[in-house]
């Protein structure tokens, strides 16, 4: 039922109809020439558009994820974080590293968590527009390259 929600069907059925209306009417008389029109509008769309869309939606392919999508989720620090609560991270998107500078939140940067190189850190908040965002600390890790 939601597909005839969608302006695609109406649209394919509309156009359906038109063309089967006109098909039949010079050797049908009204009535009949509005219920075949009808018809045939539905299964142009059922038979021949749908599937179509379909096929050609296979293609499509997933959206791609944003600095935003990393919120909540588990980076890893780059450097140390300096005095200030700075310090550059990691995080993994879709495949693809993307660095930017991480801060850490205020209360832990007044309890002096200290992040060192290859500490995990999770994102609290993501300001896209410039890089970066806020972290909190979660637990030591080692350096990447490092055994």
């Amino acid at each position: 039922m939601w597909a005839l929600a969608s302006p695609r069907s109406w649209f394919s059925v509309l156009t359906g109809g038109g063309a089967v209306g006109l098909a039949v009417q010079s050797f049908l008389r009204e009535p009949l020439v509005a219920a075949v029109a009808i018809a045939g509008g539905l299964a142009f769309e059922r038979f021949l558009v749908a599937p179509l869309w379909n096929f050609l939606m296979r293609f499509e392919s997933r959206p791609a994820l944003t600095l935003e999508s990393a919120l909540l989720e588990e980076a890893r620090a780059e450097t140390d974080f300096d005095a200030e609560g700075h310090g550059l991270i990691s995080v993994d998107l879709d495949g693809q590293i993307v660095q930017l500078l991480g801060r850490l939140g205020p209360e832990e940067r007044r309890a002096g968590v200290t992040v060192r190189r290859g500490s995990v850190v999770r994102i609290e908040e993501v300001d896209g527009a410039r890089n970066r965002c806020v972290v909190s600390f979660v637990r030591e890790g080692s350096p990447r390259g490092s055994s």
